[in-house]
């Protein structure tokens, strides 16, 4: 029997993963999710992988789009990590107002973060109530200034802890 989905959610609160801002740019214009299921997948040929829930709206917008961008925020973005996780009800847009350029592909990227991946949708697999979407990357870059990551622990923001 598997476990139930409760029991995995207090098991999982105990794994520590950066924090992500998945963005693409489609016929419907900009979107953006907050996303910690991210990770490396192939080194030749570049790969990441991103999970999404099947019942948000990037869930449709990414094969719209047919890119994105991983943000990789700094532990200075918890405000757009909030932003893009719904917890700012009140903001209509929440790009509004966030520095911003844009990767070759078109999606936003938040200025500040501390790297980002540009990637074209290679693959969608089946993850139960998620989809697991594999970008090849095509464009890869890290920030010149450093900066530490912004993490999710216990179900809190939090951040790398200096010696």
């Amino acid at each position: 029997m598997a476990v139930q989905a409760q029991a995995l959610r207090q098991a999982m609160r105990h794994w520590a993963t950066g924090v992500t801002v998945v963005t693409s740019r489609g016929p419907g214009g900009p979107h953006g999710i907050t996303v910690n299921s991210f990770g490396s997948l192939s080194l030749d040929p570049p790969l990441c992988l991103i999970c999404i829930d099947r019942r948000t709206r990037a869930h449709k917008e990414i094969p719209r789009a047919g890119a994105f961008a991983v943000n990789i925020l700094s532990d200075r973005q918890e405000e757009v990590a909030a932003r893009f996780a719904g917890r700012r009800p009140d903001l209509t847009d929440p790009f509004a107002g966030l520095p911003l350029t844009a990767a070759p592909s078109g999606a936003p990227v938040f200025t500040g973060a501390v790297g980002y991946l540009d990637c074209v949708l290679q693959d969608q697999l089946d993850g139960g109530d998620h989809t697991i979407f594999v970008g090849c990357v095509q464009h890869a870059e890290a920030a010149t200034a450093g900066g530490s990551p912004l993490l999710f622990y216990g179900g809190a923001f939090r951040r790398v802890a200096e010696d």
